[in-house]
């Protein structure tokens, strides 16, 4: 079993959707969320993901398929400066 951290940015469209909730329902994968931030503007979470290396990959592939825009935690920020 693998333990995969992300930081994933919402849309304002999403703020109000259970996306990691359905996440949770339709892969085999657990969500622990560790650290976030969303508004009816937009948002931002950290989440660790716990699964099987194949499943967290179709977890994340789901994500990105309804907008979500996801990077690994060491790679989340890079393009700020």
């Amino acid at each position: 079993m693998a333990i995969e951290r992300y930081t994933l940015t919402f849309t304002p469209e999403m703020s109000k959707s259970p996306v990691l909730c359905n996440i949770g329902k339709n892969h085999n994968v657990t969500t622990i969320i560790e650290r976030a931030n969303i508004s009816e503007e937009a948002g931002w979470a950290q989440v660790a993901f716990s699964g099987e290396t194949e499943e967290i990959q179709r977890a994340l592939a789901s994500l990105n398929m309804t907008g979500v825009s996801v990077a690994p935690v060491g790679l989340a920020f890079t393009d700020l400066n």
